[in-house]
């Protein structure tokens, strides 16, 4: 063997000594901060997409909602300029043929005392 290869060989890491070295507290509790840390890192980044994906949804519905009040707003007018008396008149007498009564026509009712 070469002499990088009996390096190897002797090392701590391929003999099988790594699974009798035993750790110490403070590695033990740089090893659970570590993995907090991460979760921690992990669980900021799931919140703010989630903030992002939250947001967007309600931007969504205030453009909607912006939408219908301005389609509600048109339909109101339309609907005003359609009941106007004039185009009752009009369409009165445009599709039903109607016209409005003569003095001829006209008979006063009074009341008996």
């Amino acid at each position: 063997m070469n002499a990088a290869a009996k390096v190897i060989n002797q090392g701590t890491l391929f003999n099988g000594q790594l699974a009798d070295m035993h750790m110490s507290k403070s590695l033990y509790m740089l090893i659970i901060l570590l993995v907090a840390v991460l979760v921690s890192a992990l669980a900021v980044v799931y919140s703010t997409n989630s903030y992002r994906v939250t947001l967007s949804k309600v931007e969504q519905q205030e453009q909607l909602t912006h939408y219908l009040q301005l389609q509600w707003g048109q339909l109101l007018l339309e609907q005003a300029s359609l009941a106007t008396p004039a185009r009752v008149e009009e369409l009165a007498a445009e599709k039903l043929q109607m016209v409005l009564p003569t003095s001829t026509n006209t008979y006063w009712l009074q009341a008996q005392q």
